[in-house]
């Protein structure tokens, strides 16, 4: 098991993976390490939160001559100082196997997952709200490694899935909002947003303008 790190036993950790990667300790800003696989590294195991093997893991970001396993023990050497707090150990590891504990953490993806548990139709306007929120951006924005073949097939799949959630919320949202055009207006630009190449979005947008009675930036957009 991962040793303590020399954070507070009180203090407070969030992680978010929808948008760009970024971990808060009480609510600040924690600096990520430099190295682009490390932080997807942090990205898969807070994702699928499960331990996975260390073979696995290095033939997911680190399948080449060098040494792979001495690749994922530095890794982990500085991921553990931006999870781990003193008595809590979120980087569990053994010679075989590396998991990510959220141990009181607070993970954007596993709110999201449990907020839409019940299927987004059954959900009330609070709760839509909620999931739009969380789901601002793409997942892991950014941290895209099209020359590790693994991760980035894993990567690109879980962009989808989440992308599919973020447009159904917001699709969602419009349509319960459609007689209040000012509150449902950023929800149809996030829904623009998310999929510009949709006609459908955009003529939303035009006519949820229009209704808020902002013809020239509806002539605009249709433009």
């Amino acid at each position: 098991m991962a040793n303590p790190g020399v954070h507070g036993a009180s203090s407070s950790l969030s992680i978010s993976l929808l948008g760009e990667l970024a971990v808060m300790r009480d609510g600040e800003p924690v600096p990520l390490p430099a190295s682009k696989r490390t932080r997807a590294l942090l990205g898969y195991l807070v994702a699928t939160a499960r331990a996975q093997p260390r073979s696995a893991l290095c033939d997911l970001l680190w399948d080449g001559p060098d040494d792979p396993r001495a690749s994922l023990r530095w890794s982990l050497t500085k991921l553990r100082p931006l999870v781990d707090s003193f008595g809590v150990a979120r980087l569990a590891a053994d010679r075989e196997r590396v998991a990510f504990e959220a141990r009181g953490a607070t993970v954007d993806v596993a709110s999201t997952q449990a907020l839409l548990a019940g299927g987004i139709p059954g959900l009330g306007l609070k709760a839509l709200e909620q999931a739009a929120t969380l789901l601002h951006g793409e997942f892991l924005d950014g941290l895209d490694l099209p020359m590790c073949y693994r991760f980035h097939h894993w990567y690109l799949s879980e962009r989808e899935r989440y992308g599919q959630l973020r447009r159904a919320v917001l699709e969602t949202l419009v349509h319960r909002l459609a007689g209040d055009a000012a509150r449902a207006l950023p929800y149809a630009r996030a829904m623009v947003a998310a999929d510009p190449l949709a006609e459908a979005t955009h003529a939303t947008l035009v006519g949820l303008l229009g209704a808020a009675g902002r013809y020239p930036d509806a002539e605009a957009h249709y433009a």
